[in-house]
Order: C-alpha cells, then structure tokens, then sequence
C-alpha cells in the first residue's frame, strides 16, 4: 500500500486537509503533520531561530508551531511512523498558480518534499467566480482529482524531484472539462498597496489581491482553470535560467 505523508498552509484543521485525509485514507498509508496554524504565504521558509514543538491532535495528525516546509521536514526525518513514499500538500483554498508559486506555502510543503520515492504532490481549489455568496469550495472534486493521480502514479515515469502542482476549478467532478499539462502563466504586475490612515495619521500598508490579470496563453495554468480544467503544472526546485548564453557573453563584453 501506497504510503502518504500529508501536510498543508492552511493549518491542521482545515477542512481541505481532512476531505484529502478521509478520501485517501482507504487507498493509501496517510499520516498528516501540518501547521498549528495558518500559515498561507509562508513559501519555501523554515524555522531557524527557535525550536520547533509537535503536538498530536488525533492518531494519524501532528500538529507543529511553524511552516509548512517545517511540518514535511519533521515528517521526513523525524516524526512520521513510515518512510513515505510521497508527500501531498493540500487542499488549499484558493488556487495556487503563477507568480503566486513564489509565496505559496502549499507549494513550498510539497516542495520539500522532493526526495521521496515518487513527484510529490501540491493541490489547490479554486475560489467560486460567481456571485452566490452561499457557495462553498468544491473540496471533494479536488481529492476525487488526487486520488486518481496517486492511483496511478506508479506508472509515472519523470524525475522524482519533481513536484506537481495542480489546481482544480470549483467545479463538481462529473462537470470537469478535463486535465491537461500546464506552463506558467502570469498576473502581470502587483496592484500597489492599499494605504489605510489612523486617527493619528500614521499609515497601514495592506498587500492588496489582484483583481485583473493579463491574457495568459491557452497552455498556462491560468488559462487552464478558465476553460473548467484541472491544471497540472510539473516544478523543479532547479533555479537555473537558459538565458545562460546571453549572460555568458554580457559578462565577457563586461569585464573585457
């Protein structure tokens, strides 16, 4: 049986974390190690400056006062009864894709997860577009997703480093439209901050959501999500740019 180390940013008592956690649970070895907390926008970072404290919750659920890039380390090498063959991050609430990929703790949880026997795994829902203000998010279409994938991922023939980071529109799954690769898309530039003033005159800066993005390509994960179908888009934590040429000789013309 396929052995699962799951952990999220939203904290151990999300409720995508259990729908992932309850839907699997039948197919799969799952021990969840997630935040305390919420830990959204916490990206790739770590805890360095204290030590970190696990607090069971239930069987099967750990609880850690810091990130989620720290609950998947403590699995890996610490806490976790089993050595996984996988790590899966989610669901989170709200989707996670481009440039969002920078900040994403979802994403970084899967992340540090690289090592394991087959590509971990981040997953992401998408917020309601309508206007129904009553309208929840479709977690259950999105463990439906992962549980196909994980189903088959034996077969699956790519470096193990490699994370998928798959988005699901909030949709039921019988009204998918279906699931196909994706590139990085793009939300353009940053709106500027919103700037709230005190009685006193002193000033808040909030980071304000974006709210219009720029037409991404048909093969981007925003795009993707737009048509009604899952985005699965493959990551490398290999920073390395293939610009490489052009810089190469810029810094020869540079420094000649």
């Amino acid at each position: 049986m396929l052995k699962i180390l799951l952990s999220n940013d939203d904290g151990i008592t999300a409720k995508g974390l259990r729908v992932l956690y309850e839907e699997l649970r039948d197919i799969a070895k799952v021990f969840v190690i997630a935040p305390e907390n919420n830990q959204s926008g916490a990206g790739c970072s770590i805890t360095t400056k204290r030590p970190l404290k696990a607090k069971p919750i239930e069987d099967n659920f750990i609880a850690i006062n810091g990130t989620p890039a720290d609950c998947v380390y403590l699995g890996l090498n610490s806490l976790c009864p089993f050595k996984p063959d996988l790590v899966i991050s989610g669901i989170n609430s709200g989707v996670n894709v481009a440039e969002d990929l920078l900040y994403s703790g979802t994403v970084g949880a899967a992340l540090e997860g690289r090592y394991t026997r087959f590509p971990s795994i981040s997953v992401s829902v998408e917020y309601p577009h309508n206007k129904i203000k009553e309208m929840k998010l479709n977690y259950r279409t999105a463990s439906l997703v992962v549980r196909k994938l994980i189903q088959n991922i034996s077969t699956l023939d790519i470096d193990s480093t490699i994370t998928l980071n798959v988005n699901v529109p909030n949709l039921e799954y019988k009204d998918l439209k279906g699931v196909l690769m994706s590139k990085i898309g793009t939300w353009g530039n940053r709106n500027p901050p919103e700037i709230e003033v005190q009685a006193n005159g002193d000033k808040r800066y909030w980071i304000s959501p974006r709210k219009l993005h720029p037409l991404n390509l048909n093969d981007t994960d925003i795009s993707i999500l737009e048509k009604g179908m899952v985005s699965v888009t493959p990551l490398s934590v290999n920073f390395l740019s293939d610009e490489s040429g052009r810089l190469n000789s810029w810094l020869g013309s540079t420094f000649s």
